[in-house]
């Protein structure tokens, strides 16, 4: 995944915002309302209503103690009891990271969020006090796991046309939440301390929080779906396989997801540049800190722990001005004890609970619509493909991979046997507009994150205007598409199951397991509408489809795409050499 770890001048149309945009003003603080004010185990919380929904909205809600100081780089503390209310209001509390195009209200690429950061957000429809419990819905937010947060996703839509309790959640970025140092791990107070994934244990932890606190706002703790996408959906896989996140959740939702890990020997050497993932490796983030030399252990953690933020963050950056290396698990040994991710399905010592899982087709297409081997900039800005013929191929292949690796083989390793209800589903729409002669639906498609505008109805909010994404004239279809998302998330959430969406009117999503209907596609009427699909491909399938693919005019545009798939997914290197020894030129 070589290019999806360095999104800077990457994510959704920095060209469009830089061209057509001046940086808007922050929204204004929204006003506390005493209707909502509830009473959680560490006091009370008071949030406000929103204006289009009239949702309930507490935003900011500490779920840990602030991990700064002494508690950089250990599990999360429970958080301290509130002295007085606590007006829960703010949407933009963040991690540590760098400004994206999608954080309209910042200069891109400075550095935002703060180490204080571990807090949720609620949404509910405007509910009594004494509410029935309704299903709860956990979204854990993507960003290669070093950008994001849980505030980015208004939730009010989802929470009040489909009667839920939506949270979502921040927890610690890029080397601050996944660091495999030994000065940690020696120097660790306890054995969740010693754990390397910090992010992973705030999840944890604030999950725990809903376990606690989620019936005040009329939540059913009994009925929670922890649902992200991308990065996040990573991280649904992760707490799918850990066995102490076990009962704090009960359905999971992984959209455009990933089973790859980290070794303790990667995630703590790293892991070399050409492998395609590109991760620095804990000890030489901490030599890049330059610390006195001869400290022991206990004098180089306390040094870790006294370095400024902005330091640990440059120190752990590839090469100046970029990302840090994007974190994955990392098998401990003690949240994550089998050898991978992956290798934890195998043969896990607890039921795997209903999941769904899926890719959207054109899922590259994000990325390489900032790849200037694949297009190039009309007036520096406006982008075009060199040629549309190979732009499509080189993501339908890279795509396809992606799906194989995180849809098929996950669905035939879980769900053939029947013993794990399995949902499966392929996200189609494509009709973006155009602006100033690019043309969006070639360049960016069914690309990486474009369902979840249609998953939170975020079409109003989308950082984009002049209908270069959304246009007008598909409105109405596109509209129809997103409720019936909507509905099948729902849907799960209650019933977990999709089935016919919450209100019994939609096409039958059924399960893998059936030999005939394998995934649900996702498009609108005029290009096929929701369906069933009996196809299924692997990682062998995907190789030998372009290995054979006769549209390709040149061998070196099918060697870009050799190349494309092996480094999207450096752990089929093999297969894909195998290949390309005797085709492609070295």
């Amino acid at each position: 995944m070589r290019l999806f770890f360095k999104l800077t001048a990457i994510f959704l149309f920095t060209f469009a915002l830089a061209a057509c945009q001046n940086k808007p003003k922050a929204p204004a603080r929204p006003i506390a309302a005493m209707e909502t004010l509830r009473h959680i185990d560490t006091g009370d919380v008071v949030g406000s209503v929103t204006q289009s929904a009239g949702a309930y909205q507490w935003a900011a809600i500490p779920y840990a103690e602030p991990p700064i100081g002494d508690l950089r780089w250990r599990a999360p503390r429970p958080a301290k009891p509130l002295n007085t209310v606590h007006e829960a209001l703010d949407l933009g509390v963040r991690c540590v990271q760098r400004a994206r195009s999608a954080d309209i209200h910042d200069e891109l690429g400075t550095l935002v969020g703060t180490e204080d950061c571990l807090v949720l957000n609620v949404w509910t429809p405007p509910l009594a006090q004494d509410a029935a419990k309704l299903p709860v819905m956990v979204f854990i937010h993507g960003g290669s796991n070093v950008w994001g947060y849980g505030g980015q996703y208004d939730a009010q839509h989802l929470a009040t046309r489909y009667n839920l309790v939506v949270v979502s959640i921040n927890y610690r970025l890029g080397p601050f939440g996944w660091l495999a140092h030994p000065a940690l791990r020696e120097t660790a107070n306890s054995e969740d301390d010693k754990s390397p994934n910090f992010a992973t244990l705030d999840m944890i932890a604030a999950l725990q929080w809903v376990q606690r606190n989620i019936t005040v706002f009329g939540g059913d703790a009994e009925q929670v779906t922890i649902f992200g996408e991308s990065a996040g959906a990573h991280n649904v896989a992760s707490l799918m396989a850990i066995p102490r996140a076990q009962g704090l959740f009960h359905r999971a939702i992984i959209q455009s997801g990933y089973f790859t890990s980290h070794t303790m020997e990667r995630a703590q050497n790293g892991v070399p540049r050409d492998s395609g993932w590109d991760y620095k490796g804990a000890n030489a983030v901490v030599a890049a800190l330059n610390p006195p030399a001869g400290l022991d252990n206990k004098a180089l953690a306390d040094f870790m722990r006294s370095a400024p933020a902005p330091d640990i963050y440059v120190a752990a950056q590839e090469e100046a001005e970029t990302e840090p290396g994007a974190p994955l698990i990392i098998a401990d040994d003690i949240l994550l004890p089998a050898i991978s991710l992956e290798a934890a399905f195998d043969n896990p010592s607890f039921t795997v609970v209903p999941f769904i899982t899926g890719t959207n087709r054109d899922e590259t297409k994000l990325f390489n619509i900032g790849n200037e081997h694949f297009v190039k900039n009309f007036l520096t800005i406006l982008p075009r493909p060199r040629n549309a013929k190979t732009y499509d191929l080189q993501a339908e292949y890279e795509s396809a991979m992606w799906r194989a690796r995180s849809v098929d083989t996950q669905a035939r390793r879980l769900g053939a046997s029947g013993g794990v209800p399995v949902y499966a589903y392929r996200f189609d729409w494509d009709e973006e507009g155009s602006f100033l002669g690019s043309d969006f639906a070639l360049l960016l498609g069914a690309g990486h994150a474009m369902e979840l505008p249609f998953i939170f109805d975020g079409f109003d909010g989308f950082p984009v205007g002049n209908g270069a994404i959304f246009p007008k004239s598909g409105a109405a279809e596109r509209d129809t598409l997103s409720d019936a998302m909507m509905s099948y998330w729902a849907a799960f959430a209650t019933n977990a199951k999709p089935g016919r969406g919450i209100r019994g009117d939609l096409p039958e999503w059924r399960p893998w397991q059936r030999p005939d209907d394998r995934l649900l596609i996702l498009d609108t009427e005029s290009d096929g509408g929701i369906r069933m699909s009996s196809e299924q491909i692997s990682v062998g399938s995907v190789l030998t489809a372009l290995r054979d693919d006769q549209r390709f005019t040149k061998i070196v545009q099918k060697c870009d795409a050799f190349l494309g798939v092996k480094g999207w997914f450096p752990e089929i290197r093999a297969q894909v050499e195998k290949i390309t020894d005797s085709l492609c030129e070295h």
